[in-house]
């Protein structure tokens, strides 16, 4: 039964990471989620109430989710600075690495899979967080710690199996997604769009060879948006149609926007906007559900784009009317 008085849209002010203004020396904006939360409720269609708390996964799936060896390697700091690439982090007590680190990530990865599960209810859902894409199952990198994508997959196709046999997996943000390809490298049950710029971390070739469709942006031309946007609705549609999917995951990095320090790429903040509804148009297009994880964004800009671009979704969409599946009438099979 669909809560009226929500909408699929999952966030917890405890996504956020706050290390005493010490955050700040990580490019990456810890505390983009609060920033999008109050954007979306200052927009007057949301208060307050209308998003869904997740909690953080069981202990039981995260331990079926990460190799024993990597989830003990995380009581050590020194690992953990290495996945996050945050010297500091090295001298604080494990405790507060825990409390202030490990637990929000926990939570946006439960967060991840609750977004998912909405997505079967009301035909989209939005995380403002996840997209933990460079993380698998023997160990993490580029600040994701644990696989949210590998247990959404793992979670839907066993849990709704009635609902969902053929997942697809379209990753936009500016790095290959290559965590979640190790994990689901031998998964026909899954298919995966993935355009990144090849000149940048992590560079994968192994993980490579798991992507169903790739889009490496090999030339500056491929990374603006007259080249870009073409490139990715038609890649798209070619894979809608080979594979039919029952569910879209959408990792919508905004590290391919111009400027940003790590993902080396020249989309404007309208192409950012229009490749969202490209994705989202698609899927309703086709009658699949669709949820959108946040992943990467190296910008204090960033969340004021990826507000910009959820009510430009919402409003093209109709997407608030009557808190249903106002946008598809049924998941296609």
């Amino acid at each position: 039964m669909l809560n009226m008085t929500k909408v699929p849209i999952v966030y917890h002010p405890c996504y956020n990471i706050v290390f005493w203004n010490l955050e700040k020396i990580h490019p990456f904006d810890t505390q983009k989620f609060k920033r999008i939360h109050r954007i979306l409720i200052t927009s007057g269609l949301f208060d307050a109430d209308s998003f869904y708390e997740p909690s953080p996964p069981t202990p039981l799936d995260i331990t079926n989710l990460h190799s024993t060896q990597y989830l003990e390697s995380l009581n050590s700091n020194v690992q953990l600075q290495k996945i996050l690439e945050v010297p500091f982090l090295a001298i604080l007590p494990q405790a507060l690495m825990k409390k202030k680190v490990l637990e929000p990530m926990l939570l946006q990865t439960g967060g991840s899979v609750l977004a998912a599960e909405l997505a079967l209810e009301y035909g989209w859902g939005i995380n403002l967080g996840g997209g933990f894409h460079h993380a698998h199952y023997d160990g993490g990198g580029g600040f994701c710690v644990y696989a949210d994508i590998t247990l959404m997959v793992e979670k839907i196709l066993s849990k709704y199996p009635d609902q969902v046999s053929r997942v697809m997996i379209v990753d936009l943000d500016a790095h290959q997604g290559n965590g979640y390809e190790r994990d689901l490298a031998h998964n026909n049950k899954v298919h995966i769009v993935d355009a990144f710029n090849v000149h940048i971390y992590p560079q994968d070739n192994d993980a490579f060879s798991s992507i169903t469709t790739p889009i490496p942006l090999t030339s500056p031309e491929l990374k603006r948006d007259d080249k870009y946007l073409p490139l990715i609705q038609s890649n798209i549609f070619q894979s809608f149609h080979k594979f039919h999917p029952q569910l879209i995951i959408y990792n919508a990095g905004t590290d391919c926007l111009e400027g940003d320090p790590l993902g080396a790429m020249d989309l404007s903040a309208e192409a950012i906007l229009k490749r969202d509804e490209i994705v989202f148009q698609m899927a309703f297009d086709h009658g699949v559900p669709i949820v959108m994880l946040l992943s990467g964004g190296y910008q204090k800009k960033n969340a004021e784009i990826i507000s910009a671009s959820i009510l430009n979704l919402v409003n093209k969409f109709g997407l608030l009317e009557g808190r249903k599946k106002s946008a598809i009438t049924a998941v296609h099979r």
